[in-house]
């Protein structure tokens, strides 16, 4: 592909992720917040909701992870990225790092694609396909995948995924570590 449609598919990828991730935010609010209710106002039933949730939250946590991924937003420990840098040892660090995460990334997709066509029962109330719970694990590791070679591609040929700042030599004051 050409880099225009590059950048074009990944603005349309990461508004689809973004919005898909707002949605069941929204949706879970909404489907716990109503389930709550009718506990302590016994209306109607809403057993059904249940179902909606875990399969709403299941969605919510891997687009989600996959958004953060792409925006390299992560939650993540960078100790030994701040000490190391502006060393050869970060370089080596950053490319072990990102090969690793690769590795895990294509085996996740590999076990969420066995998971998802092995799973062949039905949710007990609206009798929708198990599958559609786990068919986000091998969707949203493709494209962590993705992003992840694109990180290797930018590390190999800038020399850097992002900059690193050299971690303070003192804490700062008033903190303990």
């Amino acid at each position: 592909m050409q880099p225009n449609k590059l950048e074009a598919f990944d603005r349309v990828l990461t508004a689809v992720m973004k919005w898909t991730s707002a949605f069941c935010l929204a949706a879970l609010v909404i489907l716990v917040g109503a389930g709550v209710f009718v506990r302590f106002v016994p209306v109607s039933s809403m057993g059904w909701a249940d179902e909606i949730v875990e399969l709403i939250f299941a969605w919510l946590v891997f687009f989600g992870a996959a958004w953060l991924w792409r925006n390299r937003t992560h939650f993540k420990v960078d100790l030994l990225e701040h000490l190391l840098a502006g060393t050869r040892c970060a370089f080596a660090l950053e490319s072990a790092v990102q090969f690793i995460c690769l590795l895990f990334f294509l085996v996740l997709v590999y076990e969420g694609w066995l998971l998802t066509f092995a799973a062949v029962d039905t949710s007990p109330i609206l009798e929708l396909p198990k599958s559609l719970w786990y068919a986000v694990i091998p969707i949203s590791g493709l494209i962590m995948a993705a992003y992840t070679l694109r990180d290797i591609i930018l590390l190999f040929t800038r020399g850097r995924v992002r900059d690193v700042t050299p971690a303070p030599s003192v804490c700062a004051p008033g903190t303990d570590i």
